[in-house]
C-alpha cells in the first residue's frame, strides 16, 4: 500500500491541482493507496504512525513543498520505507536536486518501478533534514518570503523562486551581522562579522540559490558555507550576484569548509531554517546521518 500526503497550501492551491490529476490514475491502475490532505506537520505524522501500525506501505509520497517533505522524513529516516516527492511548492529544492518529475503520470510510473537511492540527512539539534540548514540572514530572508505579499502572485505565474531573490536583496539592507563561534570537527573559527553560515547536504535552497555549491547528499559529509567579515555594500553588489551564478566565490569573506560535525555559539540568539523552515536558534549542533533516508527516484 502507498501513502500519500497532500498539502492544500503549498503552491497556492498547485498541491490540489497536482493530486486532481494523480488520484484517477491510481484508482485506474487499482493502486491500494491511503491519503492525507492536511497542511498540519502534527497531523501528517500522526497518520504516517498510524499507517506504519497498520499496513505494509511501500512507499509514503509528498505532494508538495520542502516543508512537507521535512516533516515526513522525521517519521520516516532510518527506516526501509522509501519517500517519494511530487514537487508543488515554490522552492522546489529537494525535487530540483535529484531532478524528479512534475508530472503526475510520470510521478506514478516512476512510482511503481521503486529505483530508490540512500541519501545523508542533516540533524539539526535533533530534527533532521534533507537540504540545507541556514544561520543568519538566509533564514531571515525564509521568513520573509513566507510572509510576503509578492510570493502568491509570483506562484501565479509559475516563478515563485523569484520571491526569494527579492527578500534577498530587501534583507541585505536592514539584516545586523552577529558574532559566532564555529567549531567543525574540532577546528575552532572565530568569525566577528557573521551574515550565514549555510551548512549544506544538498547545493541549493532557496528556490535554487546554490550556496553550496559543492554538497552532495551521497558523499557522508556536509558543505558548510560562511559569509563574514564582509560589508553591506560588497556583499549586495559583489558577492551576492556571484553566488546566483552557482560557482564557488574565490573572495576575501566567504569560506567554505568539509565536515561531519558542527557547533555554532552567536553572541545572540540567531534564526536557523532547515529546509525552508525556521524551527530553531542558536546555540546550534549539526552532525551527518550516512545514508538515513531511500529516495524514490521519480525522474
Amino acid at each position: 500500500m502507498y501513502v500519500f500526503i497532500v498539502n492544500p497550501n503549498a503552491g497556492k492551491g498547485h498541491a490540489m491541482g497536482l493530486w486532481s490529476e494523480t488520484e484517477p490514475i491510481l484508482r485506474q491502475r487499482g493502486i491500494d493507496y491511503r491519503v492525507l490532505i492536511s497542511s498540519s506537520e502534527t497531523d501528517a505524522q500522526s497518520f504516517i504512525e498510524l499507517q506504519l501500525k497498520r499496513n505494509t506501505l511501500k512507499a509514503i509520497a509528498v505532494i508538495g513543498g520542502d516543508g512537507t517533505v521535512g516533516s515526513v522524513v522525521q517519521c520516516i529516516a532510518k527506516t526501509a520505507i522509501p519517500l517519494a516527492i511530487l514537487p508543488a511548492g515554490s522552492g522546489n529544492d529537494t525535487a530540483r536536486m535529484f531532478r524528479l518529475t512534475t508530472q503526475p503520470a510520470r510521478f506514478i510510473e516512476q512510482l511503481l518501478a521503486h529505483q530508490t537511492t540512500a541519501i545523508d540527512l542533516l540533524n539539526v539539534n535533533g530534527r533532521l533534514g534533507i537540504t540545507v540548514a541556514g544561520v543568519g540572514i538566509d533564514a531571515m530572508i525564509g521568513q520573509r518570503v513566507n510572509q510576503s505579499w509578492y510570493k502568491p502572485i509570483l506562484n501565479k505565474f509559475g516563478i515563485g523562486s523569484f520571491a526569494y531573490t527579492i527578500a534577498t536583496v530587501l534583507e541585505l539592507l536592514s539584516f545586523q551581522p552577529f558574532s559566532s563561534r564555529v567549531t567543525i570537527d574540532d577546528t575552532y573559527y572565530p568569525l566577528n562579522t557573521t551574515w550565514l553560515i549555510a551548512c549544506g547536504n544538498t547545493s541549493s535552497y532557496g528556490g535554487g540559490l546554490i550556496v553550496c555549491p559543492q554538497a552532495k547528499p551521497t558523499d557522508g559529509q556536509f558543505n558548510l558555507t560562511m559569509l563574514h567579515d564582509v560589508g553591506r555594500m560588497r556583499i549586495l553588489l559583489q558577492l551576492f550576484p556571484a553566488l546566483l551564478r552557482g560557482q564557488p566565490v574565490n573572495h576575501k569573506g566567504v569560506t567554505y569548509i568539509e565536515g561531519k560535525e558542527l557547533y555554532i555559539h552567536t553572541d545572540r540568539p540567531v534564526a536557523v531554517i532547515v529546509d525552508g523552515e525556521i524551527i530553531t536558534s542558536t546555540p546550534l549542533m549539526i552532525s551527518i546521518q550516512v545514508q538515513a533516508l531511500t529516495l524514490v527516484l521519480t525522474t
